[in-house]
């Protein structure tokens, strides 16, 4: 049974990474491998993974037809529906949800609701089109609202370790994104007497966060409301660093280990009423009641969380427990964590693009693997063995030893870096929050309509508790140093060494010399640090995809050059710290040497504070050195000098500044120069620009790959610098749909005609040239290398 329900569950998570679905038909072929099954038992294994693999590709076309039909793209349209989740309020908008109930176009004309995605991701900005400011209205859960939208079907950036937005989308049910336009047309309407217990739900969800926002005045008052219903829209960026470092931050969202603590809260509760039962009703058995209150209490507290993945797992595994001990039936844990990871992929089936997925069940599987059928050790004298408190502390720290070891490739592997302090940091952090601040945080909810005194005594009290370990957290950093959270990018080999090496050390003493075990770590990360990874390029060039705006990465042997950072998005998100610092970390890149800075304008310098906060810069220029005003003391790129690293030369290609230019023709202008061949970096410089810096003839007769300038505005690329320098290749780095229009087809017309290969991150993703030996050895376009099939 467990081996049919891993193999199943396999099968829907490999068809997570096909790169087109096969068609529905192909199903038919289980009802033969089904009859087979039923007569030979070994066929039943394949069965299984058949299964697995039906259910994903069922489900992805299912995911697929939700999605906005290519007709409805950029179109306005008037929907009338319900507002769900919580709305999310920054400077800028406010972004919410919206399930719909009836389509009409701007005609007039009524649309099949069953013809168009289920649930909308809207932003309503604060400033309308024409710069003018706009009140936002208060939007509440469940309310019912007519709103002139124009939409878009989900996308998201593809980069290498980036984050796949575009299947968050529709893991959530979103077929379509887009904002509300002004209009008249926008207006409340009276509640259609539709109920949904999902709604009511997310009203509880957003009242415990009001309250939360309302009555503390704590600076940790985001992960509060974190921990009590799973929402991190509040936490900031300085406190999930500080979590991130400190490996703690799978405590700021509800954790497994939280529902677990209040499956024990609803036992004990639900015993002690049994107790109480049976003195009115002797028969009634006081562990039934028990094991009842358990499940509701895990399920309460899961569905607060909003049902995520680990609160989802944890809630089932606990339901199977409980169920088999009601009916009294005999379970392995392996059978319990085997059906849970099916059921979780058969709800979710692209659960496994979400990293919780794979710490949550890997986490679990390494307890297991460590605890499962151990023996007490009888070398464990006195108090340290049994069930007393001491040997609870001490399988306490076993266990904060087995997640630090089992957990080391994994974490590797997902974010690119370790936590070396973590276990001393979850040592406090774990017992603190879980026993304390979690607890007085439910407490505190369930007494605010009770006593409102009581209810903000505790309240204060959990954010006290929260203040005391954000200053042991910070007082742990700081003595821990650059050492803290170290970057790490193991290759294939060494991954597969050090996991081999962290499972040993995980497996009961006498099957392998542990020491074997310590060996292969320390050689493995000795290796990881102490050598220069095999097979790296001369020189490598990614521009990465941030949309509208240009981040690119440069890496001759161990030296990293960052060239613009990309616009920020929201408060909480930029390209500099959502995009670029994974692609350095994901490369083993621990700082950078020099920062590019083109110009101010935010799509190009929007994500420096969040690069800067992330990574170290040894030094930064920019075009315009009085608008970078952050750590780093910025240099004008206009006066700097050129420099070479290994083979690879790097020039700054000057011309007049004049005060009357507008910031794009600031724009540094970098020139790359290998074995003969040239990559230029121009920024945003107008045609101006060109003519002048050909006039001087700083541009080379012949250039091998050219950003294109301004993202392939009709202001840039002109006639002349296009027909001089005849690139190879340009790449155009802009948005999908680009409401500025770009790239121009007048400026794609002039490279077409001089025979250059054209490439569009919005089309093609991130993309990376590798050179070695003299020669351009390939060139990556990540949307089409990593295709997914949701991506088309």
């Amino acid at each position: 049974m467990p081996l049919a329900l891993l193999l199943f569950s396999a099968g829907v998570i490999s068809v997570s990474f096909f790169s087109q679905l096969p068609p529905l038909w192909c199903l038919l072929c289980l009802f033969p491998l089904a009859l087979a099954g039923w007569r030979w038992s070994l066929l039943r294994y394949v069965f299984a993974l058949a299964s697995g693999l039906a259910w994903g590709i069922y489900s992805g076309h299912n995911l697929l037809a939700i999605q906005l039909a290519d007709e409805f793209a950029g179109k306005d349209l008037i929907v009338i529906g319900q507002i769900q989740g919580l709305p999310e309020l920054d400077e800028r908008r406010l972004r919410f949800d919206f399930r719909v109930n009836s389509v009409v176009t701007t005609g007039g004309l009524m649309l099949p609701v069953s013809q168009f995605p289920p649930k909308l991701q809207l932003s309503w900005y604060q400033y309308s089109r024409n710069g003018a400011a706009g009140n936002l209205p208060q939007l509440s859960v469940s309310d019912t609202w007519q709103l002139r939208v124009r939409l878009k079907r989900p996308r998201g950036f593809v980069n290498p370790s980036g984050f796949d937005y575009q299947a968050w989308l529709l893991r959530q049910g979103i077929g379509a994104t887009g904002y509300v336009l002004e209009h008249r047309n926008n207006q409340p309407l009276p509640d259609d007497g539709r109920w949904h217990i999902g709604d009511w739900i997310d009203q509880q969800r957003h009242s415990l966060q009001q309250w939360i926002v309302a009555r503390s005045h704590s600076s940790e008052r985001g992960i509060l409301v974190a921990l009590l219903i799973g929402d991190p829209s509040l936490v900031e960026k300085t406190q999930w660093t500080r979590m991130q470092q400190t490996g703690t931050s799978h405590l700021i969202a509800i954790s497994g280990l939280h529902v677990g603590f209040l499956a024990i809260f609803g036992f004990y509760t639900g015993l002690f009423l049994g107790k109480l039962v049976q003195l009115l009703w002797h028969r009634c058995p006081a562990l039934v009641i028990a094991w009842w209150s358990a499940i509701v209490c895990a399920s309460f507290y899961s569905a607060l969380a909003g049902f995520n993945i680990p609160t989802v797992r944890t809630l089932i595994m606990l339901v199977v427990f409980y169920c088999a001990c009601i009916w009294r039936r005999s379970v392995r844990v392996s059978d319990i964590f085997c059906f849970a990871l099916a059921l979780v992929v058969i709800i979710d089936p692209l659960a496994a693009l979400d990293m919780g997925f794979w710490l949550s069940f890997g986490a679990v599987a390494m307890l297991l693997i460590y605890f499962s059928g151990r023996m007490i050790s009888k070398k464990v004298p006195g108090p340290w063995s049994g069930f007393g408190l001491a040997a609870m502390l001490y399988g306490f720290i076993r266990s904060q030893w087995v997640m630090f070891i089992g957990m080391l490739v994994p974490l590797s592997v997902l974010v690119n870096n370790i936590s070396l302090v973590a276990p001393v940091a979850n040592a406090i952090a774990i017992p603190v929050i879980t026993f304390f601040v979690v607890p007085l945080l439910l407490i505190s909810a369930g007494a605010r309509d009770l006593s409102t005194s009581l209810s903000d005594f505790l309240l204060n009290c959990s954010a006290w508790l929260m203040e005391i370990v954000k200053v042991f957290l910070e007082k742990l950093l700081l003595l821990a140093g650059s050492w803290s959270s170290p970057v790490v990018a193991f290759n294939s080999a060494l991954t597969v060494l050090i996991g081999l090496s962290c499972l040993l050390l995980l497996l009961p003493k006498g099957l392998f010399p542990r020491v074997l075990g310590w060996c292969g770590i320390g050689v493995g990360i000795g290796l990881c640090f102490f050598v220069d990874a095999p097979g790296r390029p001369d020189l490598k060039l990614a521009v990465l995809d941030v949309g509208q705006g240009t981040a690119v990465a440069v890496q001759v042997g161990s030296y990293t050059l960052v060239y613009d950072v990309g616009p920020k998005y929201t408060d909480s998100f930029d390209a500099g710290s959502g995009i670029v610092v994974p692609y350095l970390s994901a490369q083993g890149i621990v700082n950078i040497d020099r920062l590019v800075v083109s110009h101010g304008d935010m799509d190009h310098a929007g994500g420096l504070a969040g690069l800067l906060e992330k990574i170290p810069v040894d030094q930064m220029f920019a075009g315009q050195p009085e608008k970078v005003t952050h750590k780093v003391d910025a240099q004008s790129c206009h006066e700097a000098a050129n420099w070479d690293w290994h083979a690879v030369k790097f020039y700054f290609l000057r011309f007049p500044q004049l005060k009357s230019a507008n910031a794009n023709n600031h724009s540094c202008v970098l020139l790359i120069e290998y074995a003969g061949q040239t990559i230029l970096l121009p920024g945003d410089i107008e045609v101006s620009v060109e003519n002048l810096l050909l006039r001087e003839q700083q541009l080379p007769q012949k250039i091998n790959l050219v950003l294109a300038a301004h993202h392939g505005s009709k202001t840039s690329s002109g006639v002349q610098f296009v027909n001089s320098t005849v690139p190879d290749v340009v790449v155009y780095s802009a948005g999908y749909r680009s409401q500025h229009g770009h790239p121009h087809q007048d400026v794609r017309k002039r490279f077409q005609n001089t025979g250059s290969r054209e490439i569009n991150t919005a089309d093609a993703g991130a993309v990376v040239f590798a050179w070695d030996k003299g020669q351009l050895q390939s060139v990556q376009e990540y949307r089409k290398s990593h295709k997914r099939y949701w991506f088309d």
